[in-house]
């Protein structure tokens, strides 16, 4: 397989890496981007969309509340002052539906709202009727309304506004995943094509110092040695197919012009030795002979001293004898190959000077977009962190008010007994006042009685004249007595049946309070359910919102090692750098026609190996070099 020459194989080089670059930069971008999107459209949107619903939800319950205290208010000033109270809660669960609609991007989150909105409206409907029943004073069919058809409405309602929460967090929940997905894909794709690109990077690196500077160097040290008059050294990298190899072959030229001409020497001392003995006339021709060849020598040697020198920028314009002018002609060609190929490795190193320079621009450009990106998701972390503290602080309330609530159910339970005691104490009172009036009855019927007697036996005695006097008088003290003990018996038995009438009035007092306790428990305990549903839903916003937050974190990783792998690639760019400077200097050792030294000409391109990695490199000239490989293919064409 023939070998590709230099340019070709940098050019090759330049162009995967920076292929590379380009691709980890869209990939990186469009991950970013991906990823950016997802994380606006989460802390942006969607976790707004869920706050909302929240409150929705707990006003909503606060509502049912307020209908509760309005259908426990004792008085009409209580009864006003609760029924403002229902207004006002009205009034903010409107105005958060209407900022939840204002905001809905899907069909299903507008279909769940406007079915909310219906059970609303149901639920608003009978708290009217309630309101209306309370102001008529039907206590008791109120109660029976707000048990029943309220009840099943409020569970309607609560069961929508659950599937608005459910769906807001499932949202939350698939960007979450997207995120993820698109985190796992950029980590992926960047490891491997940054690893690719380093390992691009480094081969080009071995390959310009094995490839192309140590072979230069070996060529350079071999002319050096054939300068200095050593024709048998081998020059080295003759069988390569790429400029290096045509280098060696134009060196290998001149050493066959070396020997040649030390062939010719000795062929001319040999001819001097046996035509010593001829005439003037061949010592003269000899002399001319040999002056030709000193000539030809002497030209060929100061050429050479020349190539050893670099300057591959003159031509043998003096012509030789005729023998000799092939030899002239051949040398004159080996410089201009010779210099057609240091023009070709100079046009490659101006090549890996653009290329190195646009790969470390655009490596640093990354790394710039690279860090604003982390600065961002770094900035959109930190405000996810407040969310979930805040999110945090409102379930632990959340807990809080749940078992402020749960005590308060203990002790309305603990009330609904003492009351319950209480009925049956006026209760068992009842029985004995009824039982006392009893007693007091037939106190009072035998004070009846007595007084009969009495009025029997005054009369007995009075039929018995003198002998019956005492008798009478007894008589009447006991008829006396009998009165006063039935005035005490009326008397009594008026404070009896005025206690019965206090203790039938207490115990419906008692049995009314019972029943307003047990409603209370009843509310008591609902609240309690709807502060376990807050709670549990606070929960799992605040689980949903640590979700968030790690994809965010991972994201935030992410982004920092994508800036360590730009910063790896700007670092291998610089390293190309450095090498392509070595490469420069063994070029500027050569001395090129038509553009003076092959240094200055790199020199004026103002190449600097740190501006490389930090600012895009300006335009390059490249007119001077083409000038001089047009002169170049201009003369190889004449030959």
């Amino acid at each position: 397989m023939k070998r590709p020459s230099i340019k070709v194989a940098i050019v090759a080089m330049l162009s995967v890496i920076t292929v590379l670059i380009a691709t980890l930069s869209f990939v990186s971008l469009r991950g970013i981007g991906s990823l950016n999107g997802n994380t606006r459209e989460i802390s942006g949107y969607w976790i707004e969309r869920l706050v909302v619903a929240r409150t929705i939800k707990g006003d909503f319950n606060l509502l049912r509340l307020a209908f509760a205290k309005e259908l426990l208010a004792s008085s009409i000033d209580e009864l006003a002052l609760e029924t403002d109270g229902v207004s006002q809660m009205e009034a903010e669960l409107a105005s958060a539906i209407k900022t939840y609609e204002g905001g809905v991007r899907t069909e299903r989150g507008r279909e769940l709202i406007t079915r909310f909105k219906q059970s609303l409206a149901a639920y608003d409907k009978l708290g009217e009727e309630l309101h209306a029943l309370k102001e008529a004073g039907k206590d008791q069919e109120a109660i029976v309304l707000l048990k029943t058809g309220m009840a099943e409405a409020a569970g309607k309602a609560n069961a929508d506004v659950d599937a608005l929460v459910a769906f807001v967090v499932e949202r939350v929940r698939d960007f979450a995943a997207q995120s993820e997905s698109a985190y796992q894909s950029v980590l992926v794709w960047t490891i491997a094509i940054a690893s690719l690109a380093i390992s691009v990077a480094i081969a080009g690196v071995l390959f310009a110092v094995t490839g192309i500077a140590n072979p230069i160097r070996r060529i350079a040290a071999s002319m050096r040695v054939l300068a200095g008059g050593d024709l048998a050294a081998e020059i080295p990298f003759g069988g390569r197919a790429d400029e290096i190899g045509d280098m060696a072959s134009a060196v290998e030229v001149f050493r066959q012009a070396g020997l040649a001409n030390k062939e010719l020497e000795r062929k001319a001392e040999e001819a001097r030795a046996r035509e010593g003995a001829q005439d003037a006339e061949s010592r003269r021709r000899a002399a001319e002979e040999a002056e030709k060849l000193r000539f030809a020598t002497a030209t060929l040697g100061d050429g050479l001293k020349r190539l050893a020198d670099g300057d591959i920028s003159f031509q043998l314009t003096e012509t030789f004898a005729p023998e000799y002018e092939p030899l002239r002609q051949d040398f004159n060609a080996s410089v201009q190959q010779l210099g057609k190929t240091i023009a070709s490795v100079l046009d490659t190193v101006h090549s890996i000077d653009n290329g190195t320079r646009e790969i470390a621009s655009g490596a640093n450009d990354l790394s710039k977009r690279t860090e604003q990106q982390a600065a961002a998701l770094e900035e959109t972390a930190a405000a996810l962190d407040q969310i979930t503290v805040n999110v945090s602080n409102s379930s632990k309330r959340t807990e809080e008010a749940r078992s402020v609530a749960i005590l308060a159910n203990e002790n309305t339970t603990k009330s609904v007994e003492v009351v319950s005691n209480a009925v049956d104490a006026m209760q068992r009172i009842e029985q004995a006042s009824s039982q006392i009036a009893n007693i007091i009855g037939v106190i009072d019927e035998i004070a009846f009685q007595t007084n009969l007697l009495a009025l029997n036996a005054g009369v007995e005695a009075a039929r018995a004249g003198e002998a019956g006097k005492g008798f009478a008088v007894v008589a009447q003290e006991v008829r006396e007595l009998a009165q006063r003990s039935a005035n005490a018996a009326k008397e009594i038995k008026g404070l009896i049946q005025n206690s019965s009438a206090e203790v039938d009035n207490g115990v419906k007092l008692v049995r009314d309070t019972g029943v307003a306790l047990k409603a209370i428990g009843d509310y008591v305990s609902q609240i309690n359910h709807l502060m376990d549903a807050i709670a549990t839903s606070a929960r799992e916003q605040s689980t949903g919102l640590a979700e968030v937050n790690t994809a965010v974190n991972q994201m935030d990783q992410t982004t920092q090692q994508n800036a360590a792998m730009v910063e790896e690639s700007t670092a291998a760019s610089a390293t190309l750098a450095q090498e392509a400077g070595r490469l420069r200097s063994l070029v500027g050792q050569f001395k090129l026609s038509g553009q003076g030294s092959a240094a200055p000409a790199i020199a004026d391109r103002g190449y600097s190996s740190t501006s490389a990695t930090r600012a895009p490199a300006a335009p390059v000239r490249r007119a001077p070099t083409v000038q001089g490989n047009l002169a170049v293919k201009e003369e190889w064409s004449e030959f």
